[in-house]
């Protein structure tokens, strides 16, 4: 599995190879898509080679840079517990005028959670995508059946109090699979399970 991290600001932002293409885990900071762009550049990556992109949750650091992103021909995967969450971003952000391009409804894919295996499968992947509440209500994880976790802002493992019922589960979730690479959307890139 070839993974490139196009991340920039502090966040990491992974392309993973499909057929015809890439899918792009995580999308940019709002304002920002020069810089974005050069971090492609840089890493030998066409911004039209993104077929699609999956949003892990709808933070500014994590969805800033759809739109333009959509503008060169790729589609945002939408998950059932994401919808409504691109315009409430959008809301949140519109008043503090950061160069915020809204993400349009056209050009998305809406996708269920028992649908995202065989979606995956057509773009020559293995693995699904799980809701993975916690950092937020509409955070989900990519998980490929190699045994590897795109986990976003889930905060880690070990930071998370017995009180904290929704990331407990969220964690349950992701450790049904057989889990031995984590790869967060912030600090150094991958880590073993054992250190989350």
């Amino acid at each position: 599995m070839n993974i490139l991290n196009l991340g920039y600001r502090s966040t990491n932002y992974y392309a993973l190879d499909i057929k015809n293409g890439k899918l792009l885990i995580d999308c940019g900071w709002p304002g920002m898509f020069p810089e974005f762009l050069a971090v492609f550049k840089r890493k030998g990556v066409a911004p039209e080679e993104i077929r699609y992109i999956l949003v892990t949750h709808f933070h500014m650091d994590h969805a800033g840079a759809v739109q333009e992103l959509k503008e060169r021909g790729a589609k945002l995967i939408l998950m059932e517990s994401q919808i409504g969450f691109p315009q409430a971003m959008a809301d949140f952000l519109r008043p503090k005028n950061l160069g915020f391009t809204e993400i349009s409804e056209g050009g998305n894919l809406l996708l269920k959670f028992s649908e995202s295996r065989e979606f995956l499968a057509g773009l020559g992947l293995s693995g699904e995508i799980i809701p993975t509440p916690g950092h937020s209500d509409d955070h989900v994880t990519l998980i490929l059946d190699e045994g590897l976790a795109f986990t976003g802002d889930l905060p880690p493992r070990f930071l998370v109090t017995e009180k904290d019922h929704v990331t407990k589960e969220s964690w349950d979730r992701i450790y049904r699979h057989k889990i031995i690479k984590i790869f967060p959307a912030h600090g150094n890139g991958q880590f073993n399970p054992e250190e989350a």
